[in-house]
């Protein structure tokens, strides 16, 4: 319960439902290319285009709201293009399509837009954060994203390895206290474990 209250000192309840409303549709939006009449996983949809717009609108506009729009933004976008990160296999609907030219790009640089934008995106969401809280609420929503698709996109080890890596190192360098933990716990754990050796 402490925890709760912790929380939601620091995470107003407000931004809660803004930023989950901005994840949903965030988690949407690469795939929106459908919609658009857009050959899949092209690059103004599997990109991070769309957030110089919105970080554009909240640098001139300041809006706290807005904030929390672009967090829930930014991670859905980071988690969606991680796991797009991990076809079944590099051919056809898995590689970039480069809408101006209307070209199709090879594996390797189809993997390499796709690793820029979900660090670019992963940046972004862990940027905007602005206490240890929101950063956890953050991973904590990776998380059960992550653990909750495992079936439906039957992948589990690599995609949460790649957002644990991303959020523990971005998180790292934001929050200096994260990383003192990490390391003291990773203390701890290699002196429990050299007692048996």
């Amino acid at each position: 319960m402490d925890f709760v209250t912790k929380f939601f000192d620091k995470v107003p309840m407000i931004g809660v439902f803004v930023s989950f409303a901005a994840y949903f549709l965030g988690m949407k939006f690469p795939d929106w290319d459908f919609k658009m009449h857009l050959a899949h996983r092209n690059i103004l949809t599997h990109s991070p285009l769309i957030l110089v717009i919105f970080i554009r609108f909240y640098e001139e506009s300041g809006n706290e709201l807005f904030r929390f729009f672009l967090m829930g933004f930014s991670l859905a976008l980071a988690l969606h293009f991680i796991f797009d990160m991990y076809p079944r296999g590099w051919s056809g609907g898995a590689l970039i399509k480069i809408v101006f030219r209307k070209s199709v790009c090879n594996p390797r640089f189809s993997k390499m837009i796709l690793l820029f934008s979900a660090v670019v995106s992963a940046i972004v969401a862990v940027a905007y954060t602005k206490n240890l809280m929101e950063f956890y609420y953050l991973g904590i929503i990776g998380l059960i994203t992550i653990l909750k698709d495992t079936l439906k996109e039957e992948k589990l080890f690599r995609p949460l390895f790649s957002f644990l890596l991303f959020v523990f190192v971005l998180g790292s360098i934001k929050y200096g206290e994260l990383f003192l933990s990490l390391k003291s716990g990773t203390n701890y754990l290699y002196n429990q474990i050299s007692m048996f050796f």
